[in-house]
């Protein structure tokens, strides 16, 4: 794996474990001033403020939380297969999520999904 696959990955990781504890400030120093956020190809948010915008409304409407079935790490770039789960291991989402990291930060995801319906 190459360097900047490695750190890649770390700093994906290091977001997702704060996603999953609902730490809106730890989430959020994974990210760039300027990251974009896509879901489906359409930009969604822009920048930290709309990404903390999004994310504190997000975590305090139901907790929830991401487990990464599997992942492919290229260069900046990390693609998850992730599976988001609501109270009690509830299956609600399967997510494709990628992240490109540039300086150690997050600059760019996207999320391509469709809910679950177990």
């Amino acid at each position: 794996m190459s360097d900047d696959a490695a750190v890649a990955e770390q700093v994906v990781e290091r977001q997702m474990e704060a996603y999953n504890r609902q730490d809106l400030d730890g989430f959020l120093n994974c990210y760039a001033g300027s990251a974009e956020l896509r879901i489906e190809g359409v930009l969604a948010a822009s920048g930290k403020v709309a990404l903390r915008e999004i994310y504190a409304r997000q975590f305090s409407e139901a907790p929830v939380r991401a487990k990464v079935v599997s992942r492919i790490r290229q260069a900046e770039w990390i693609a998850d297969h992730e599976r988001i789960e609501g109270a009690a291991g509830v299956p609600l989402m399967s997510v494709l999520a990628l992240y490109r990291v540039r300086d150690g930060l997050i600059d760019q995801v996207q999320f391509f999904g469709q809910r679950v319906m177990d």
